[in-house]
């Protein structure tokens, strides 16, 4: 059944099958993959680029999407999902933004909208390994953190994505002033399909105040994947993520915590250049990736979850759907409106 957007999801119980997407879901596909370093196509918005696409041949017109990090991200702490997402037969582009510890949602929306545009030049530049090769109308983005707030902002302020991700998403509206920040209108708005992944025991971005208020606030199609015990870091990549590998070594740990410090008490100061400076040390961002894909993970649900919500909205796989109506046996909270039939579980 359809739900018209604005309306509340049916909340109907429903049990855990052996058809739920569990730890075999994050496996990598059939397509072997290639990896190209895109600095010529970045802009003001976006200082570092890496492309993830398939390189079997004789494939169809290739949809994309272009993936964002959170705060203190480097590019590379998304890097997990692009082999993974190409291996499927989707073109991924990692981005970086200029100041990874002060960029708002705001910014981190005009990233990807940017390098979503941009990416489909390749489709016409020559000796391009895209050339020829891009489905330029269909298009994603997917955001992690602030990063997901920016996703959730790039939804609604163009039509023309097929769908979005929010992995674990922040609002920044208690660091930034309100233009910068994710705000949904008073009526429920509509946008283009959006999934939301979270943990239930994220202490940075609370699934209850951050995650699920963006959820009910929603009036497009849209799904909520809340995985039990999960923290800030549980969906960085397709086979789940920790703190521990975001964080990596101990030096860049320190500079990483020494950063986040240093950006907290320019916020609490009110310190003018707040929003523009990028942190006193570039190399302590969280640049790590985890949760690389594998035929097996206790948390493989996330990027099975993540891959069917592409699948539907991004490749027009209607097989994807029943998918999406399963309860994954990690979900602590799984609730959706216009996807399937009338799906919600009681939490």
């Amino acid at each position: 059944m359809k739900v018209k957007p604005g309306l509340p999801a049916a909340r109907t119980t429903m049990s855990t099958t052996s058809g739920a997407l569990g730890p075999s879901s994050c496996a990598l596909g059939p397509h072997a993959t290639g990896t190209q370093n895109a600095r010529h196509l970045c802009k003001a918005s976006l200082t570092s680029a890496t492309i993830y696409y398939p390189t079997s041949d004789g494939m169809e017109l290739l949809p994309s999407i272009v993936i964002v990090g959170g705060q203190g991200c480097g590019e590379q702490a998304m890097a997990a999902w692009g082999p993974f997402y190409a291996s499927h037969g989707i073109v991924a582009m990692t981005v970086g933004t200029p100041a990874p510890w002060k960029d708002p949602p705001g910014a981190r929306c005009r990233a990807l909208l940017d390098a979503s545009l941009a990416l489909q030049s390749e489709h016409e530049r020559a000796g391009s390994v895209l050339q020829g090769r891009l489905d330029v109308s269909r298009r994603a983005v997917q955001g992690f953190s602030l990063g997901g707030g920016g996703a959730q902002l790039a939804a609604m302020s163009d039509q023309t994505l097929k769908c979005a991700i929010a992995l674990c998403p922040h609002d920044g509206i208690e660091w930034w002033p309100t233009p910068q920040t994710l705000s949904f209108p008073v009526e429920p708005s509509s946008s283009v399909p959006v999934l939301i992944i979270c943990g239930n025991r994220d202490t940075l971005a609370n699934s209850q105040k951050q995650a699920w208020t963006h959820y009910r606030k929603m009036g497009a199609t849209k799904l909520i994947f809340e995985v039990t015990g999960g923290d800030h870091f549980v969906a960085n990549g397709p086979a789940g993520g920790t703190e521990s590998e975001a964080f990596g070594d101990e030096i860049q740990s320190a500079l990483a915590g020494c950063n986040s410090m240093i950006s907290g008490a320019c916020a609490i100061l009110c310190c003018p250049h707040a929003l523009r400076c990028g942190g006193p040390c570039p190399y302590g961002t969280l640049n790590r990736p985890g949760g690389h894909a594998t035929d097996h993970a206790p948390r493989g649900a996330i990027g099975g979850v993540a891959l069917a919500w592409l699948q539907l909205f991004l490749q027009g796989d209607e097989n994807a759907r029943s998918q999406l109506a399963i309860r994954p046996g990690i979900a602590s909270g799984f609730e959706s409106s216009g996807v399937a039939v009338p799906l919600a579980m009681d939490r």
